[in-house]
């Protein structure tokens, strides 16, 4: 098991873990149909979806790709500010900005694994 997914369950939480969409134009998701480009974003956006992505971001791809690099571990662990796909099919879409669960998470796991890590020597 991860040690994102163990640490967020000892917080007694229920962590959704599955595909993110990585990219270089988060602003490009919202109101795509205003881009010079909108075809390419809604049609992009929507076989994301048809993949059952979980939501998007732009920073985890280059911490992968330099963790991979250098053969050390790394984790993300992100917050759903919100959903527009919920706001799109009219249902409610309450913000979301408290950090501090997604901190203490990431503290947590960073604990567990430095202890895994003395405990096998």
């Amino acid at each position: 098991m991860s040690a994102l997914i163990g640490a967020a369950k000892d917080e007694g939480r229920n962590p959704h873990v599955g595909v993110v969409q990585c990219k270089d134009s988060f602003y490009g998701q919202h109101s795509p149909e205003t881009k010079p480009v909108s075809y390419e974003l809604v049609g992009k956006w929507q076989a994301w979806l048809d993949l059952g992505c979980l939501g998007s971001e732009m920073e985890s791809a280059a911490l992968f790709t330099v963790a991979s690099y250098l053969k050390v571990r790394c984790g993300t662990i992100l917050l759903a500010v919100a959903n527009q796909e919920r706001e799109k099919a009219g249902l409610s879409n309450v913000g979301n900005y408290d950090i501090e669960p997604a901190i203490q998470i990431a503290v947590n796991a960073i604990k567990n694994l430095i202890n895994a890590d003395n405990n096998s020597n």
